[in-house]
């Protein structure tokens, strides 16, 4: 008897094999380092150089966009992840530009932002044809390239599981922006601007571990999910001859 063609699964499980995330892993840190870091560096550097608080913000959001441009070299064009941190970059940059540019407004401002994404996530489980943490499972759940990328697209549209999952991952960034922009709008309002621009630089590392180890949790339980229902679909009882 010849060997049966392979499942759409299982050219998904060997797609899957052969761009794990752990082959990413370093220039996803990388990234993030240029993204946040860069961020933070830009905008105290600025200050030294004797730029004003407003100038200096502005500078400090080109860290970002640097950061997307690198996902795009390497992925051969633009992931809906990249496509997200420009629009919430250019977003930050528009919104403070509008009104008073005092330098506490503008991290309220900032706050304003963080809240909007939250809301945009949640809108994305609505209203997208995919919730926004698909996008970002593709960046960061292979390794980055564009087959691997591509193989997130193939399991969207093959499995009910990863679907929900992906959905109720976009809930839980959606709830973790809304509370990161509450606690630091208290933290302006109660800091002098250094420090509080620290905090807004560095707080939304702690949201994206929370976010992250909480990702992980429903993807391994939806993937456990998955398995079982895959096994009980072919425990398929024999034909009575």
């Amino acid at each position: 008897m010849a060997a049966s063609e392979p499942t759409v699964h299982d050219q998904i499980a060997q797609a899957l094999k052969e761009h794990p995330a752990k082959k990413g892993i370093r220039f996803n840190i990388l990234v993030t380092a240029v993204e946040i870091g860069g961020s933070i560096a830009l905008f105290h550097l600025a200050q030294r150089l004797g730029a004003n608080d407003v100038v200096s913000y502005l500078i400090g959001s080109i860290a970002p966009v640097v950061g997307g441009f690198m996902v795009w070299a390497k992925a051969r064009k633009f992931s809906g992840a990249s496509a997200a941190i420009f629009a919430f970059t250019a977003l930050s940059a528009i919104i403070a530009l509008i009104g008073s540019t005092s330098p506490k407004v503008l991290l309220y401002k900032d706050c304003a932002v963080t809240a909007l994404v939250g809301l945009i996530f949640l809108g994305s489980c609505v209203l997208g044809r995919k919730p926004l943490a698909f996008y970002f499972a593709q960046r960061y759940g292979t390794d980055g390239t564009h087959d691997g990328m591509a193989t997130f697209d193939t399991l969207w549209g093959v499995s009910r599981d990863f679907r929900a999952c992906m959905y109720v991952i976009s809930y839980l960034w959606a709830v973790l922006f809304l509370i990161q922009a509450a606690a630091t709008a208290l933290i302006i309002h109660q800091t002098r601007y250094s420090t509080a621009y620290n905090y807004d630089q560095t707080l939304p590392l702690a949201a994206t571990a929370l976010g992250i180890v909480g990702s992980m949790a429903i993807g391994r339980y939806y993937a456990k999910k998955g398995r079982a229902r895959g096994a009980a679909a072919n425990a398929v009882p024999l034909d009575d001859r």
